[in-house]
């Protein structure tokens, strides 16, 4: 007899849920205070979009790939498969840590209606 998995039935409710609270914190204010200040301090509203995008699995997640020491940067998408590589998301390159963690945070952002 195959039981089924309640803990992920769980946790795909309970992330339906924060998602939805997560898109009522985006604003146009949010957005621009993370553009401003990338690594905090933030404000109780972005502290708690970051930490749920923090929480997401790490396959598929983006990270900054640094071509060169300091810079400039590229987007990677992780891969959750031990050994593979990541992937480049463009050819796009940021000049500054700043840009490219801004640019992953607006990544995200188009994810959160797309999921």
């Amino acid at each position: 007899m195959e039981f089924r998995d309640r803990e992920s039935d769980c946790h795909a409710v309970f992330d339906r849920i924060s998602r939805e609270r997560i898109k009522r914190l985006v604003s146009a204010q949010l957005i621009e205070e993370h553009r401003r200040h990338p690594v905090g301090p933030h404000s109780d509203a972005l502290a708690r979009v970051l930490n749920y995008f923090r929480r997401a699995p790490l396959g598929g997640k983006y990270a900054a790939w640094a071509t060169a020491p300091f810079g400039p940067y590229r987007i990677i998408a992780l891969s959750n498969v031990r050994g593979e590589y990541p992937s480049f998301v463009s050819e796009r390159q940021y000049v500054t840590i700043d840009e490219v963690y801004h640019a992953i945070f607006l990544r995200r952002l188009q994810q959160l209606d797309g999921n």
